[in-house]
């Protein structure tokens, strides 16, 4: 007499019991989000009094019963993401247009056009399609023999010069983990709102728990909005050719009907946004000192210093900023998202980078030349890490109401530097600053970095590979390594490197764009 059955979203196995035939009562049945198998049951076609089922997201194969026509009342059926085949019914419910029946992510079911599948294919067809695959097969068989090696050989020859020797860049070949729709779901329970992490212009972030036990961060796309398709398929071209211990690792890719995106590593800590400028009842969350700035701020230095420097396929990051900076456990930092990067170089395997770049980015981080028409360099970077550096510091974003006219963030702390900084720094920041002069020297070096490095002029700031050497100077120092007076001379080192470097790098990337 049970009138609804529902057991969806459980990680059930087998095949659908047959005497659920049986429940003549029942209104109401959904199996989805399971793992079952097998056929579906010729017995559901007892269920007279069945208003609605679901049995999409399992492993069900094997045709639609012809049997499920009998089906009087019902007025919706989802049979989706399952491994069905063959040809829909066509009598019945089926050809009711009140009746609403979803087929999707079956790739061998075929039937009415109005339903959006591929047509069947004839009986005459199919048998003169069997022959002609028989005829074809016997003729071609001896000459793909003698043709399959050389064949073979040429292809992978040339596959292997295009992407390895043509752009002068050898990467790994991985191969990543597939997860299927089935598993996105259970991961992230049906993408429930209390494991979402994050939402963006270009999509939404959950925390996923594989089967395995692994936690993992499951970013979206956004379907709705074209830009996110571009930034989707850069970040998949951008993640899948670097590899650096403060770049976020991705784990794999996944595209289906209706849904597509990334499997992230995940960063237990979230990010520095939400460290920087917490909530009003997460206030006594934020608890980065020196210490731990300094830490987080050299973390990212070298993952740019990869990218600019180091990584073979030149990349701007284009969007860094602390909503982009991801900490675990033990807060060592991780770059995310690099859906609007660019790719700086002439003989690339793709085409990441363009001739022309609109301003993108966040308002606040853009280096300024970018809005006077300026191409994409390695310094615009560089001016958002400096004025990731003076928000480390003063916990005010760049946006911040109180920065008007021609007052901003960096000319706020320059107007306090270096005598004035009680006015300016976070209180927060000098919980593990002692008073004795080496300290405030570390303090002071540290914001002298973030000046220089968010210089108007491009050409006066330091490149990050100078930029990652100071700081762990000033880490060493702050931690006792070294004497503070080392540090006057570092920083002038990087204020006299700064202009040449830079003047070099401008001139031989102005002719990449």
């Amino acid at each position: 007499m049970a009138q609804a059955i529902d057991i969806s979203g459980n990680r059930l196995a087998g095949v659908i019991p047959n005497s659920i035939g049986d429940c003549t009562a029942l209104e109401h049945l959904n199996l989805s989000h399971n793992a079952f198998e097998g056929l579906i049951l010729d017995s559901l076609s007892k269920l007279q009094n069945l208003h609605e089922m679901d049995l999409s997201a399992n492993i069900l194969s094997g045709s639609i019963p012809m049997s499920l026509e009998r089906l009087k009342v019902l007025h919706y059926m989802n049979v989706s993401f399952n491994n069905l085949s063959g040809q829909i019914p066509g009598g019945g419910l089926f050809p009711n247009r009140t009746v609403t029946i979803l087929f999707m992510g079956n790739l061998g079911l075929c039937g009415p056009t109005n339903y959006s599948l591929p047509p069947c294919p004839n009986q005459s067809q199919e048998k003169y399609s069997l022959l002609k695959k028989i005829v074809f097969s016997v003729v071609g068989t001896v000459a793909l023999v003698l043709l399959f090696f050389i064949v073979g050989m040429l292809c992978r020859h040339q596959i292997s010069r295009q992407l390895f020797h043509s752009s002068n860049f050898t990467f790994e070949r991985l191969s990543y983990p597939k997860f299927s729709y089935h598993d996105l779901v259970i991961a992230t329970s049906d993408f429930d709102e209390s494991n979402l992490l994050g939402v963006g212009n270009f999509g939404s972030v959950y925390k996923g728990i594989l089967r395995d036990g692994k936690i993992v961060a499951i970013k979206t796309l956004n379907l709705q909005n074209e830009e996110s398709h571009k930034s989707f398929n850069t970040e998949c071209k951008v993640l899948g050719r670097i590899r650096h211990r403060n770049l976020i690792k991705v784990i794999s890719a996944f595209s289906y009907p209706g849904l597509k995106g990334l499997v992230l590593q995940f960063a237990s800590n979230g990010s520095l946004e939400k460290h920087l400028h917490p909530d009003r009842d997460d206030q006594d969350s934020c608890h980065l000192g020196l210490s731990e700035c300094l830490s987080i701020s050299i973390d990212v230095a070298h993952g740019m210093e990869y990218l600019h420097h180091d990584c073979p396929l030149q990349l701007v990051h284009c969007d860094l900023k602390p909503s982009n900076v991801l900490l675990d456990a033990n807060l060592t930092a991780f770059m995310t998202d690099f859906g609007i990067s660019r790719l700086i170089t002439t003989n690339s395997i793709d085409s990441l980078s363009t001739t022309t770049f609109s301003l993108k980015g966040s308002i606040g981080y853009i280096a300024p030349e970018y809005g006077l028409g300026g191409n994409v360099s390695t310094v615009g970077d560089v001016f958002s890490y400096g004025i990731l550096i003076l928000e480390m510091v003063t916990r005010k974003r760049p946006s911040d109401d109180m920065f008007v006219g021609d007052m901003n963030l960096q000319n706020w702390v320059r107007s306090a530097f270096p005598n004035r900084l009680a006015d300016i720094v976070d209180s927060r920041l000098f919980r593990d600053v002692n008073e004795n002069m080496e300290d405030n020297r570390c303090l002071l070096s540290f914001i002298h970095v973030g000046l220089l490095c968010s210089n108007v002029s491009p050409r006066e700031r330091p490149s990050m590979r100078d930029v990652a050497k100071v700081l762990e100077n000033v880490k060493t120092t702050f931690m006792g390594g070294a004497a503070a007076s080392n540090l006057t001379s570092t920083i002038s080192d990087l204020l006299r490197n700064a202009s040449h470097t830079q003047a070099l790098a401008s001139d031989s990337q102005s002719s990449t764009f």
